[in-house]
């Protein structure tokens, strides 16, 4: 490139450059103010899922919590020593029953049964 092919470059950019307007700066209070909304709707959107978060582990947790222990049978509530409830080791003891077949209570004596004289 030659002087004269510089200067005729240099002279249409600055052609191209004095007829063209200049845009408009901001000003730094309108920045500041475009900032701030950014930052505002950044952070309601983070509460925002964080909330959530915190509902669906709350959520998750309770009903985790409800179902433990309802599939499993709960064991007896005696020692290990002594005998399972549903297993005895002494002989039930008989009971005392009437000619009727009723059962009689402990310490009474039994009535005999009398009929009244018109029935047979």
């Amino acid at each position: 490139m030659n002087e004269q092919e510089g200067d005729a470059l240099r002279v249409a950019f600055e052609a191209m450059l004095s007829h063209a307007q200049e845009p408009p700066l901001r000003s730094v209070t309108d920045a500041a103010v475009a900032g701030g909304r950014r930052i505002r709707r950044r952070r309601t959107a983070l509460s925002a899922a964080g909330v959530l978060v915190v509902a669906a582990i709350t959520v998750t947790a309770g009903v985790g919590l409800a179902g433990i222990g309802r599939d499993r049978d709960p064991g007896p509530l005696t020692p290990a020593s002594s005998p399972s409830p549903g297993t005895s080791t002494s002989q039930p003891s008989p009971k005392a029953t009437s000619s009727t077949g009723l059962p009689v209570p402990i310490g009474t004596a039994p009535v005999p049964v009398t009929t009244h004289p018109s029935v047979p």
